[in-house]
């Protein structure tokens, strides 16, 4: 699975600048729009269920009366909701695991006697959406889809074939009936495949599901290689999807040798390990669910029909799951990968009982930890080291400037005078990514010309000219097209198989790429006509960075609303600029206001793509004379979120002749992105994306070569004439 890391976008609609009304400016200092938290979510989410001293689920609590203790310390709780299986949206899903694989044959009779009898029962209607997935010699399958049609269920189930495969070994891969040691290990290592499969196929579904696994689940081994690890990756995939897992049976298990209780406790370090860690009861209790059954197969003469009996605990399941609460919190930031946490929730009342994940694996990678430069320099200063560096190596300034961070704006002219300065070119691509990262601070004092600032009333004109300028010029741009030039920087991630747990690789900005191509302008929007990349490509699961509406649907967005927010727009400061001093004016744009979208593919658990119609702020620098605007900067406000930590974008705007007429056009723009990346790995036969540690993706993209776009024809009257022969 790739990643299309951000991509900020003019919504439908904002193309057009109509009527806008007066700005109210003012003088004071403006303040970006901050995000709204009313109901911000934590990165770790958990499912928490309440009964009495009778086993049955309690409903009517409210957040006051829960404690959560992370390795016994109490923490915030960013998020709750009581939640009503009924009323739930989504609905609680309820996952049946058929377990053929581990069920002798009269065994497996009696449990499709039980689940026929769950799925026909008030006549096929289900309260709930139903899965149900089959684990047997061949491989794992499961249902078509979630199902409320206990009916058609029931005939999928029967019918051969009917069920979709997710996985199979292979028949030379499965041991024969005279091998049992083998025959051990395959159960065992199927069952665990199966488990992951099912995290992973039901990961990118919301909501809660109960997994349901009819059977005592699979044999014990005395060695397995990877214990610790499978263990941390099962707790972590159960609990991205809100799996709880519910072990039911009536049948006396095999002498396993121990108790499943004594292995509850969680497991900190690989030296702790073993297989019977991974033992389906320990399993099910870690996850909050339940492990029903234990009385009767220690006494089976009590089971008079085991079938019957096991629909009975399937019911008490589903009643389980009847009413529960919704929590989530933000772990504490930890430098250790796999750093395991204790979780326990407390009630302010007697007699009553909490179930949840009893705990969790904290990761670095869960916070980002931003890029602290060895060095920080003034324009000038860096202006005095690249005049001093004559007798240094293209490699060693690359390597200077890529461990340097500037404190105020290099602007595109400065930037422009060193290029054919630079000792070559590994220097000058770290000296751009070291311009392009420093276009959202001020610029020197130098280029703020000590001119007076203008009264409100002059604010107002100029503003003013910029609407006109939006409204009647920007309708009037012909259909055009210039070349674009994408040079895409980014970060080098961790190595190794942990890189989707560390916090951080080398986050100094190194080339990825170069894509030249030409972009349309027609009808208003813009067209990327073609594109090829050039040097060495991103690998499929570093993201990319698109950024659209430079054209003018960025401009007529962010002026109608600012506009349309009462004192949205401020007075900033005069800077210059080779035609005469620029009016920059200062504005923010709360979410409840804007049309700028954001897009980023995906979430802390990798599940679906983060959108938000975001709040921003930035700047604009206008021509005080005709209102054009020359330099715009747009910097998203985000929803405190584990996923996307930065959007910005500037684009510079200046003269170009097309076909004779003077036009403001887009000549350079610069974006940045900073966020998780979706990592794709392989576990349980599937592929699984996975969020790594942040990254910052820039852009710095340059226009040049306009032209008016436009097709040449002839019309020919009368017959052509006719070739000549020879």
């Amino acid at each position: 699975m790739g990643l299309n890391l951000i991509e900020g976008t003019v919504r439908a609609g904002c193309a057009v600048l109509l009527c806008l009304p007066v700005l109210a400016c003012a003088q004071q200092p403006s303040t970006p729009a901050q995000p709204d938290l009313a109901t911000p979510e934590g990165r770790i989410h958990l499912d928490v269920v309440v009964t009495d001293q009778a086993g049955k689920p309690v409903s009517g609590l409210n957040l006051k009366d829960f404690t959560l203790l992370d390795n016994d310390r109490p923490v915030k709780i960013a998020s709750f909701q009581a939640v009503d299986s009924t009323k739930a949206d989504p609905p609680v899903e309820v996952i049946l695991l058929f377990d053929a694989l581990n069920l002798e044959s009269k065994q497996a009779a009696e449990a499709q006697k039980a689940v026929d009898t769950f799925l026909h029962r008030d006549n096929g209607r289900l309260a709930q959406p139903v899965s149900i997935y089959r684990l047997a010699d061949a491989g794992l399958s499961v249902t078509q889809q979630p199902s409320t049609d206990g009916n058609a269920l029931a005939a999928e189930f029967h019918k051969k074939n009917g069920m979709r495969l997710l996985w199979n070994h292979p028949e030379n891969f499965r041991p024969s009936a005279d091998q049992p040691f083998q025959n051990l290990s395959y159960r065992f290592l199927s069952s665990l495949d199966a488990l992951g499969s099912i995290a992973v196929e039901e990961r990118p579904t919301p909501g809660r599901k109960i997994l349901i696994w009819i059977g005592n689940g699979w044999p014990m081994v005395s060695s397995y290689g990877p214990v610790f690890n499978e263990i941390v990756e099962l707790a972590t995939r159960l609990r991205e999807s809100h799996i709880a897992l519910y072990r039911v049976t009536s049948w006396p298990p095999a002498d396993r040798g121990f108790h499943y209780q004594s292995y509850l406790a969680g497991i900190k370090s690989p030296a702790q390990a073993e297989p019977r860690n991974l033992a389906l009861e320990v399993l099910a209790a870690q996850s909050g669910g339940l492990v029903l059954g234990t009385d009767l197969v220690l006494n089976p003469e009590l089971v008079l029909d085991p079938g019957k009996e096991l629909a009975r605990q399937i019911a008490r399941c589903i009643t389980d799951a009847s009413t529960f609460y919704s929590l989530s919190f933000d772990p504490p930031r930890t430098s250790t990968i796999d750093e395991y946490h204790d979780l326990h929730v407390e009630l302010g009342m007697p007699g009553l009982t909490t179930r949840t994940s009893t705990g969790y694996y904290d990761q670095p990678a869960y916070y980002d930890q931003p890029y602290v430069a060895a060095r920080h320099l003034t324009v000038e200063q860096l202006e005095q080291l690249l005049g001093s560096s004559h007798s240094t190596s293209d490699s060693e300034l690359a390597r200077r400037l890529s461990a340097t961070e500037l404190t105020e704006r290099l602007t595109s002219p400065r930037l422009a005078a060193w290029k054919d300065r630079m000792p070559g070119s590994k220097s000058w691509d770290a000296l751009v990514a070291l311009a392009d990262g420093s276009a959202f601070l001020n610029p020197p004092e130098a280029e703020t010309p000590s001119i007076a600032p203008p009264d409100l009333t002059a604010q107002r004109r100029i503003f003013m000219k910029t609407i006109q300028y939006l409204r009647e010029t920007l309708p009037r741009l012909p259909n055009f097209f210039a070349t674009r030039t994408t040079v895409s920087y980014g970060e080098r991630p961790p190595r190794g198989e942990l890189m989707t747990k560390s916090a951080t690789g080398d986050q100094t900005f190194h080339l990825e790429s170069v894509a030249a191509g030409t972009v349309l302008y027609r009808n208003g929007r813009e067209v990327m006509d073609s594109e090829e990349v050039k040097g060495k490509k991103p690998k499929k699961e570093v993201g990319s960075l698109i950024t659209r509406g430079t054209f003018g649907p960025i401009l007529a967005m962010v002026v109608r609303d600012a506009a349309g927010v009462s004192g949205a727009v401020h007075w900033s400061r005069w800077e210059e600029d080779a035609a005469g001093p620029e009016a920059v004016f200062r504005y923010a744009v709360p979410g409840d206001k804007s049309h700028f979208e954001v897009t980023h593919c995906c979430r802390a658990d990798g599940t679906d793509d983060f959108q938000e119609d975001a709040g921003y702020h930035g700047e604009m620098a206008i021509d005080p004379s005709t209102g054009a605007i020359l330099r715009l900067t747009l910097e998203s406000d985000l929803q405190p979120d584990a996923t996307l930590a930065r959007s910005a974008t500037m684009v510079e705007y200046g003269s170009q002749v097309i076909a004779g007429k003077t036009y403001i056009c887009p000549l350079r723009s610069v974006s940045i992105s900073r966020g998780r990346r979706m990592i794709l790995i392989h576990e349980w036969g599937e592929d699984v994306g996975v969020s790594g540690p942040y990254e910052t993706i820039l852009n710095d993209v340059s226009f040049g070569d306009y032209h008016i776009f436009r097709s040449d024809s002839r019309i020919i009257f009368g017959d052509p004439p006719a070739p000549d022969q020879h």
